[in-house]
């Protein structure tokens, strides 16, 4: 089985590290270095470029073939067996819950949450915030929180159904609101 380890910067010596980047920005610039240990080959070197927040994390696809890497909030699907494949997701992912009872990991951008399981996108939950959430808690296949509400100046809470992204409460009210 692949495995991977978060290094703490380039490393000065070897092959160059293969670049990952959704914008095709920053090809050349340190982001989230990441040295993946394929299923009999040679280990190497993935560069991520970082998005729009600060949150970094890498993590077990649901596929258990793959892994997720997220570099600042934008997001990778790479292959460790495969370093030319290229997927992206996010770009201001700012958490990331692994739910194994459910064999999925659901992100969250402070606007709503998207779950991966291991076949794909399985749902996107409506916008639950105007801009931001915190005090975020898990509880068995449920999370709950509170939504940033800049017409109220007030944070407002919510609960989250982790199986099917159905929500109750939060602050956003605008177009498809809950859809």
């Amino acid at each position: 089985m692949a495995t991977f380890d978060v290094l703490p910067g380039l490393p000065p010596y070897g092959d160059s590290p293969e670049a990952f980047t959704a914008t095709g920005q920053g090809r050349h610039r340190e982001g989230c270095v990441v040295k993946f240990h394929p299923d009999g080959s040679a280990p190497w070197v993935g560069n991520f470029q970082p998005g729009l927040s600060s949150f970094e994390e890498v993590l077990q696809h649901p596929n258990g073939r793959e892994f997720l890497v997220v570099s600042g909030g934008q997001g990778y699907i790479v292959d460790p067996n495969d370093r030319t494949k290229r997927e992206y997701f996010g770009a201001q992912i700012e958490v990331a819950l692994q739910l194994p009872e459910l064999n999925s990991v659901v992100f969250g951008n402070g606007f709503w949450f998207d779950s991966l399981g291991p076949d794909g996108w399985q749902w996107r939950s409506g916008r639950i915030s105007w801009d931001g959430m915190r005090e975020l808690q898990r509880e068995g296949l449920r999370l709950s929180g509170e939504a940033w509400s800049p017409l109220e100046d007030c944070w407002l809470p919510f609960e989250l159904d982790l199986r099917s992204g159905q929500f109750t409460g939060g602050s956003y009210n605008g177009p498809l609101a809950g859809a």
